[in-house]
């Protein structure tokens, strides 16, 4: 890459990274709502205990776990892809700080 150059803009990563924390929270609340509410409906089994409503709620069960493990993960995730952005952008500033004064010392 050759006279090629990559340059980060702090700010704009760190209000992204604060933006995907602020999506990630928010979903998570959205798990906790909904989610129970479905996790709620699965226990109340309106669909019955005849051997349609058995069934069903063999069906129902394995997609609505299924479900809501993704949703909460899907959250987890989103809130740890924000952290992991910080983190990046500090490890970057710090290395580029370091090369800095590399150069600075070589040029004195």
């Amino acid at each position: 890459m050759t006279g090629q150059r990559i340059d980060l803009d702090p700010a704009a990563a760190l209000t992204a990274a604060r933006r995907l924390n602020l999506a990630g929270q928010s979903l998570a609340r959205e798990r906790e709502l909904s989610g129970g509410r479905i996790e709620q409906a699965g226990q109340d089994r309106p669909w019955g205990d005849d051997e349609l409503g058995r069934a069903f709620a063999a069906r129902y069960a394995d997609s609505a776990v299924m479900l809501l493990l993704l949703w909460r993960d899907a959250a987890h995730r989103t809130v740890d892809l924000s952290e992991s952005i910080v983190t990046a952008v500090a490890a970057t500033e710090h290395v580029d700080a370091a090369g800095q004064a590399r150069f600075r010392q070589l040029t004195v």
